[in-house]
C-alpha cells in the first residue's frame, strides 16, 4: 500500500459517493417504471372504469316558493312591489339502508402491467319513513303569503364513472316499479341514476307510514370501491373472492373475515356517527362540500407490488455497501493484505447492479424469484471476483456467505411491512456492534505508522 490509513479511508469514502449517486439513479429508474405502471392504468381505467363511490339512495323534493315583497325604489321615493321566486331541493334521508354486494374480481392487463377490476351487484334495500319524510321536507317560507310548491320528486343514487353502470334497473317502490333515467340529477354528484316518482306522492305519507324500496343495481369499478352511509341507520355487508382487500376510511367494519377464499365484510353506520343529518341540511342550503366526506370501503390491493418492495430493498443498499467496505478494511487491516480502492469499487457496483437486476427482472417474474435469481447472481459474481482479491477460496467464501445472510436477511425485512423499520434498525445496531467490538483492540495509530513502512515493500510486490 502506498497511501496512509487517512487518504486510503478518504478515496474508499469517496467511492462510496459514487456508489450512493449510482443506487439513486436506480432508485430513479424505479420512479419512472412506477410512472410508466400508473400511466398503463389509466389506460385501463379509460377502457374499462375507474374506481367507483356510491352515494344513496336519498330522496329528492324540488320546490319552487314565490311571493311578492314591497322595496324602496332606487330614489328612495316610493315604495314597488317586487315578485320574487326561490328555487331549492329537500334532501330527505332513508329511516335504514342495507346494500349487500357481491362482487366478481378479475384482471387486466396492459403490457408487462396487471390490474385488479371488478364487477358488483348491489342489492339495496331500505325504508322512508312518513314522519322523516314530513319533517324534513318541511320549508320555511319567506312570507305569510308565500306560494309554495313541490315538484316532481325522485330517488338518486350517484356513482363516479357511469360507464361502470351495466344495466338499467327498475325502482321498486311500495309495490309499484319505476324506471330508472340517466343522471343522479344531484348538483354535488351528478353522475349516476334517478328514478322519478309519482307527482302526488307527497300526499301519500299521510295514509301510509313506511315507504319501502329496493333496487339491484350492477356496477364495474376498477381498484376500490367507496360507499357512503347516506340514511339514519346504513348497513352494508361485502362478499368478494379476492384475497387481499384492504379496508379504509373513516368507519372500518363491524366483523369481517379473510381467507385464501376471499373475504366478507359488514358496516353497520348510525346516523350519530356519520352526522349525515347536519351535512344534507347544509347542502341544502349550497354547503355540499360536507356532504362527500365521511365515506368508507374497500380497496382491492395486489399481494406483491414489485416496485414497492424494489424501492424498500433499495433503501439498505448503501448499507450493504458500507457493511462489505467495513468488511473489507478490517480484513485488510488485520492479515496485512492490501486490497486496491478500485476492488472497492468494483464489488460495490456488483452490489448495486443486484437492485437493477431485480428490478426488471420483478416486471416478468414474481418478486421472490426475481429475488432469488438476482441474489444468487450477485453473490456468484462477487464470490468468483473476491478468489483472487484476497488470494484465498476459504475467505473469499466467508465474504460470500456474508453476503448472503445480509440478502437473506434484507428479504425479511421487506417481507416484514410492519416490522420493517424495527428490523432494519436492529441489523444496523448489531452490525455497528460487531464491528466496534471486532476493532476495540486496533491500535489505529500503530496501524498508520506500519502502513507507511510497509508501503514501499508492499508496491515491489505488487
Amino acid at each position: 500500500m502506498n497511501k496512509t490509513l487517512l487518504i486510503k479511508t478518504g478515496v474508499i469514502a469517496i467511492i462510496g459517493i459514487i456508489l450512493l449517486m449510482v443506487l439513486e439513479s436506480v432508485s430513479g429508474t424505479i420512479s419512472e417504471r412506477t410512472k410508466f405502471q400508473n400511466v398503463a392504468k389509466n389506460s385501463v381505467a379509460k377502457s374499462w372504469t375507474g374506481a367507483q363511490n356510491v352515494f344513496g339512495p336519498i330522496l329528492v323534493v324540488p320546490y319552487t316558493i314565490k311571493w311578492d315583497r314591497e322595496e324602496w325604489s332606487k330614489d328612495g321615493k316610493r315604495k314597488i312591489v317586487r315578485h320574487k321566486t326561490q328555487n331549492g331541493k329537500k334532501y330527505i334521508l332513508p329511516a335504514d339502508t342495507q346494500i349487500k354486494a357481491n362482487i366478481a374480481t378479475d384482471i387486466r392487463y396492459q403490457g408487462i402491467y396487471q390490474f385488479p377490476v371488478y364487477s358488483t351487484d348491489l342489492n339495496i334495500n331500505g325504508n322512508f319513513s312518513s314522519e322523516n319524510i314530513a319533517e324534513q321536507v318541511h320549508v320555511v317560507l319567506p312570507s305569510q303569503t308565500a306560494l309554495l310548491t313541490y315538484g316532481q320528486p325522485y330517488l338518486a343514487v350517484s356513482v363516479s364513472d357511469a360507464r361502470g353502470i351495466n344495466s338499467i334497473p327498475l325502482l321498486k317502490w311500495s309495490a309499484k316499479e319505476y324506471a330508472f333515467k340517466a343522471g343522479s340529477q344531484l348538483s354535488f354528484m351528478d353522475k349516476g341514476i334517478h328514478a322519478p316518482l309519482p307527482n302526488d306522492f307527497l300526499q301519500s305519507i299521510v295514509k301510509q307510514k313506511l315507504f319501502p324500496f329496493s333496487l339491484n343495481l350492477s356496477l364495474r369499478g376498477m381498484d376500490e370501491i367507496k360507499f357512503f352511509p347516506t340514511a339514519l341507520n346504513y348497513q352494508l355487508s361485502i362478499k368478494s373472492p379476492w384475497p387481499h382487500p384492504k379496508f379504509y376510511g373513516d368507519f372500518l367494519p363491524l366483523s369481517r373475515t379473510v381467507s385464501d377464499q376471499g373475504f366478507e365484510a359488514k358496516w353497520e353506520v348510525s346516523s350519530f356517527a356519520s352526522n349525515i343529518e347536519e351535512k344534507i341540511t347544509l347542502c341544502e342550503e349550497q354547503k355540499c362540500e360536507n356532504v362527500i366526506k365521511g365515506s368508507f370501503g374497500v380497496e382491492f390491493i395486489e399481494p406483491v407490488n414489485s416496485y414497492l418492495q424494489s424501492e424498500r430493498s433499495l433503501k439498505y443498499g448503501f448499507l450493504f455497501i458500507v457493511l462489505i467496505f467495513v468488511a473489507f478494511f478490517i480484513f485488510e487491516i488485520l492479515k496485512k493484505l492490501p486490497i486496491h480502492p478500485i476492488q472497492y469499487g468494483l464489488v460495490g457496483l456488483a452490489i448495486a447492479l443486484f437492485y437493477l437486476l431485480l428490478l426488471s427482472l420483478s416486471e416478468h417474474l414474481s418478486f421472490l424469484l426475481s429475488y432469488v435469481i438476482a441474489s444468487i447472481g450477485s453473490v456468484l459474481l462477487i464470490s468468483l471476483y473476491l478468489v483472487n482479491v484476497l488470494r484465498n477460496t476459504k475467505t473469499a467464501g466467508m465474504f460470500s456467505g456474508l453476503l448472503t445472510l445480509l440478502y437473506f436477511t434484507l428479504y425479511i425485512i421487506v417481507s416484514a411491512e410492519d416490522f420493517a423499520l424495527l428490523m432494519g434498525s436492529a441489523l444496523v445496531f448489531f452490525v455497528l456492534a460487531v464491528v466496534m467490538m471486532a476493532t476495540r483492540n486496533i491500535d489505529w495509530y500503530q496501524i498508520e505508522e506500519d502502513l507507511k513502512v510497509s508501503a514501499p515493500k508492499s508496491i515491489s510486490e505488487r
